[in-house]
């Protein structure tokens, strides 16, 4: 009999519902929970000694688990007196990161990622910093908050994009018109308000004349790579907003052998065996890149390009705790199926509060 899998998710996180649907299909019943439950009922025990050490209590290790799937995880919300909450709080914080980060504590248990992997891939100068170790080619790219930088980078190359380290959106609190940061292009006619700039940094980068974009999730030892244009062949600034534009064109497609030894590479350095990671491709079929993102959205994959069963690889890899996962499963799962569960239909009860203009399966 499979080992369980605990997921680390809020109860209205689309990617997590759909894998703990997918589990239940191979007879693999999860524990998915946004952290560790907290309360007098749990029991928690962490023994080390000489010998050995052992946890034991509500979301315990040893050979329960064969694999921990780090989708979404929260800080533990303690019930306890509201004047002791702030202490409270980050005792059982400190506890849940120093057990998290104790490879001893789940044994064999395969991470996906482990949390101290996960925190380093998300420093956006670390994977630079890998990349130019490993000779994997990327924009020029400037932090800074000084103006003069940006104009510099500018001049050097006619154009050059904009990024912040985080997605961030808000609302106008008169008019209610939404805002966001996201990926923007800055040319010789755009203003470089100094002002503005110096209030924090921002990442520029050299803008690259794309022929397409590629998206490469990673399932262990697997690569789903598909390209991406717009309706006329042509590619997007940032393809991301254009999810839902009926035109675009996404095709499977395999990687040069060099590039995906160089990205196997980089996964390995950064100790992920999960990442959804972003290239560009120039006119002259240079491919550059751009981010993985260590826990990326990564089922809309399966509806852009239905070859690629990116659902039923998740699963095999929870259900069997390897990378070198066999992807046939007892049971075949895919998000056409999902969708028509009982399953599907609780998570739309449970994000029923949510904007409506926010989509259950997110492109980021």
């Amino acid at each position: 009999m499979p080992r369980s899998v605990l997921i680390l998710a809020p109860a209205t996180d689309p990617h997590a519902a759909a894998l703990d649907w997918a589990l239940r299909q191979q007879g693999v019943v999860p524990l998915w929970t946004p952290s560790l439950p907290t309360g007098p009922d749990t029991g928690y025990a962490f023994r080390i000694n000489a010998e050995g050490e052992r946890l034991s209590g509500r979301v315990a290790g040893g050979d329960r688990f064969g694999a921990i799937w780090n989708r979404r995880l929260e800080d533990p919300a303690p019930m306890c007196a509201e004047a002791d909450r702030a202490f409270v709080t980050w005792e059982w914080k400190l506890f849940q990161r120093n057990l998290f980060g104790l490879e001893g504590a789940y044994g064999d248990a395969l991470w996906v990622n482990r949390p101290d992997a996960a925190r380093r891939a998300e420093n956006k100068l670390e994977q630079l910093h890998v990349c130019r170790r490993l000779g994997l080619a990327f924009p020029e790219t400037v932090v800074t908050n000084d103006a003069e930088q940006v104009d510099a980078l500018r001049k050097k190359w006619g154009r050059i994009v904009f990024k912040s380290f985080l997605m961030h959106q808000w609302e106008h609190r008169e008019s209610g018109r939404k805002y966001a940061v996201g990926v923007t292009l800055l040319d010789e006619r755009s203003e470089l308000p100094a002002d503005a700039i110096a209030v924090c940094p921002g990442i520029y980068q050299r803008y690259i004349e794309k022929a397409c974009d590629l998206r490469v999730t990673v399932i262990g030892e697997r690569f789903f790579a598909m390209s991406l244009r717009g309706a006329a062949g042509d590619a997007y600034v940032d393809w991301r907003p254009h999810g839902q534009d009926p035109a675009m064109r996404a095709e499977a497609v395999a990687l040069p052998a060099a590039v995906e030894d160089k990205l196997r590479a980089l996964m390995r350095e950064l100790g992920l065996v999960f990442g959804c990671i972003d290239l560009a491709v120039d006119r002259q079929g240079e491919i550059y890149f751009l981010e993985v993102n260590q826990a990326g959205q990564f089922l809309f994959v399966e509806d852009m390009v239905p070859a690629y069963p990116v659902l039923q690889a998740m699963t095999a890899m929870l259900t069997s705790g390897r990378t070198d996962y066999d992807a046939a499963v007892p049971a075949a799962v895919t998000m056409e199926a999902f969708r028509a569960s009982d399953a599907y239909a609780a998570l739309k009860e449970r994000v029923r509060g949510k904007a409506p203009d926010r989509r259950l399966f997110s492109l980021e």
